[in-house]
């Protein structure tokens, strides 16, 4: 099955858009969902299957938390 242009875009906008609720986060803690969040879409784009999204979401927390 094929997830459209728009879909994907939508689904990157919501992900991003959640992310301006983490007021009361710790800098640490920020970068760590921001890495989640660009790996995730990251390894979706690069495998086109959700093993691809769950390793980038975790290699990209895992980047962001050490920051």
């Amino acid at each position: 099955m094929k997830i459209s242009t728009f879909a994907k875009l939508s689904i990157v906008a919501v992900a991003l858009s959640s992310l301006c609720a983490c007021s009361s986060m710790s800098r640490s803690q920020k970068h760590a969902a921001i890495g989640a969040t660009a790996g995730g879409a990251i390894g979706y784009v690069l495998t086109g299957g959700p093993i691809g999204t769950i390793a980038g979401a975790a290699v990209g927390g895992l980047i962001g938390a050490g920051h």
